[in-house]
């Protein structure tokens, strides 16, 4: 690895970020991280769309992904975009996580991850995108471009030849080998492999997004977040002029010699590192078990005042959420009522998606719907997130005004 008298730190960093993903995951049911970490693929497509001047709400996404698209154009394809981000993450991550995969790096997989990702939006919107808005040129999913490309927009910041590229994905996929770093050195690889990839631009457009789903996948293909519990994008948008700033300054210039550019990619490899290590922190204080606890006790204590649910399923909605799951048998104990009442709750429950099942006889199963996402975890689910709609929705729900 080519980071001379810096790899040791990256290291030192490195092993601080796997300790405290592991740490975040041993924290939480497998199966309520399942669920959130399910949620949480939202929020990785909101943000990294954001950074590319995309925004939409997460309940849009939500409607997007059931099919049910704004009829102003503009509003649509921002979630086209989120929505199709979303499916591809998910259809790839079961690749990876299934073992699937073996070199995340590889030329095909790299195709693959472009080619998932476009091949849900229609066929008007697989153009390329500029700030006007699409241009004549085919995205042509699934390929590696065939012309060049301005990887920023200062004059001289290009990514290399379409003649060189496919030497250069080659040797990318050797350098960043996912089956042959180790340790604490994939993290290290996985953002040197960010910067790397960045720079070769290897689609006609989609490269930000491909670059960040690469990320998340190398990580998973690592060992690390394959819960999906904390979201990447999140950091990289919030630091978003630091992120463009480190990503570009890593780029060779003249008279560099190689201990300047060991020394400016170390820089890069630092900021991304600790970028996860931030998300993963932020994570953790979201998930305090007192704290989600009195959330849950919140969430119902407002919705039972407009007689959706009993004040006492919030003890159901406590243990599901500390446990994953619940024995149908034990629900009267936990609620402390009746069987005849016990049914009636989880029913509402039920209805409400904050409880599910496979069926009527198998346990009850942890539900997050967005709506109780705001209140289970109100610094994450923000209302810029939300919109102002969506938030206005929950306050009705709440007060009962028109």
């Amino acid at each position: 690895m080519p980071y001379g008298k810096y790899l040791g730190p990256l290291k030192d960093l490195a092993q601080e970020v796997i300790m405290a993903s592991a740490s975040l995951e041993g924290r939480i049911a497998p199966r309520t991280a399942m669920v959130l970490g399910n949620k949480l693929c939202l929020l990785n497509s909101f943000y990294s769309n954001l950074i590319e001047g995309h925004k939409t709400f997460i309940p849009d996404i939500e409607k997007a992904l059931a099919n049910d698209f704004s009829e102003n154009a503009q509003e649509r394809y921002a979630q086209e975009l989120c929505s199709t981000h979303v499916r591809a993450e998910r259809a790839l991550m079961k690749l990876v996580l299934d073992g699937d995969i073996e070199n995340v790096s590889a030329p095909a997989f790299l195709k693959q991850i472009h080619g998932e990702f476009y091949s849900h939006l229609p066929p008007e919107h697989q153009f390329t995108h500029e700030a006007g808005g699409f241009t004549d040129i085919e995205v042509r999913p699934g390929q590696f471009r065939d012309l060049e490309v301005a990887v920023h927009l200062d004059a001289g910041t290009h990514g290399p030849n379409h003649k060189d590229l496919h030497q250069e994905i080659d040797q990318f996929s050797t350098d960043y080998d996912s089956r042959q770093v180790h340790g604490d050195e994939r993290l290290i690889a996985m953002a040197s492999a960010h910067h790397q990839l960045t720079w070769l631009h290897p689609f006609r457009d989609g490269n930000g997004r491909v670059c960040r789903l690469h990320s998340g996948l190398f990580m998973a293909r690592a060992g690390i977040n394959k819960g999906n519990l904390w979201s990447l994008s999140r950091g990289l948008s919030r630091a978003k002029t630091e992120y463009m700033m480190n990503l570009f300054s890593v780029n060779p210039a003249p008279n560099d010699t190689p201990e300047d550019l060991n020394e400016r990619l170390a820089d890069f490899c630092e900021f991304f590192l600790e970028v996860c290590l931030d998300q993963i922190n932020f994570i953790k204080k979201q998930l305090r078990l007192e704290k989600i606890e009195s959330r849950i006790e919140w969430f119902v204590s407002e919705r039972s005042a407009k007689d959706e649910m009993p004040q006492s399923s919030s003890r159901l909605l406590r243990a599901l959420f500390m446990q994953g799951n619940v024995k149908r048998g034990e629900v009267p104990s936990i609620l402390n009522t009746s069987e005849t009442t016990s049914r009636r709750t989880v029913r509402k429950l039920t209805d409400l998606g904050l409880v599910t099942s496979t069926s009527h006889r198998a346990p009850l199963t942890v539900g997050l719907p967005t709506y109780a996402l705001a209140y289970y975890f109100p610094s994450l689910y923000i209302p810029e997130l939300l919109g102002s709609k969506f938030i206005e929705t929950i306050a009705k729900t709440v007060t009962g005004s028109e």
